[in-house]
């Protein structure tokens, strides 16, 4: 008797696994998989209504568009620690603290990782188109377009990223550095 029953809820098991759908999107990740976080080392938000005024390192980014103008926009550097050359490095998102209307972004990365004194009207170009996500709660945010976020990890060294709002009427916030983007080593 034991057995069957054994047999029967291995039976079950093994049907409800098949029943989720393969891992197709980069952002899932096995939390086994990600061997270390790097999380941002610099925070400066750019913003359209001040395109002449630095503001400065900050530990709140704000990324946002409303009626069509009055983009704001976060700069966001990393610290790449020796010792990851090899690995595979994947940007995700994560625990915003506001969202609000399409709650997406698109991240790129930036010619400079040099950003302490961006400002609106002079900050470094854009280089490469990395992903999307949506922001669907206070947890992970859904991957919408993740054709560039999975990377060789670089030797050493600073790289920084430029995050924009996708959508009018839109806001995303997150407090840096245990929120926002962040890195996940693979």
């Amino acid at each position: 008797m034991k057995s069957a029953i054994f047999s029967s809820a291995i039976a079950i098991f093994a049907t409800l696994a098949t029943a989720f759908p393969a891992e197709t999107a980069e952002n899932l990740v096995a939390r086994n998989q990600v061997k270390q976080v790097i999380t941002s080392s610099e925070v400066v938000n750019i913003r359209e209504e001040a395109p002449d005024i630095a503001l400065g390192i900050s530990n709140m980014a704000t990324v946002s568009r409303v009626n069509n103008k009055l983009n704001s926009q976060a700069l966001v550097s990393f610290d790449f620690p020796e010792g990851l050359a090899g690995y595979k490095c994947q940007l995700a998102f994560f625990y915003p603290a506001q969202f609000s209307g399409t709650r997406e972004v698109q991240v790129f990365t930036i010619a400079d990782a040099n950003i302490a004194s961006a400002i609106f009207n002079k900050r470094p170009s854009r280089d490469q188109f990395k992903g999307t996500f949506r922001v669907t709660g206070w947890d992970e945010a859904i991957v919408v377009d993740g054709s560039g976020l999975t990377f060789d990890c670089p030797a050493k060294g600073a790289k920084a990223y430029e995050v924009v709002s996708v959508g009018d009427n839109n806001e995303v916030v997150w407090y840096a550095p245990w929120g926002g983007l962040r890195i996940n080593v693979l």
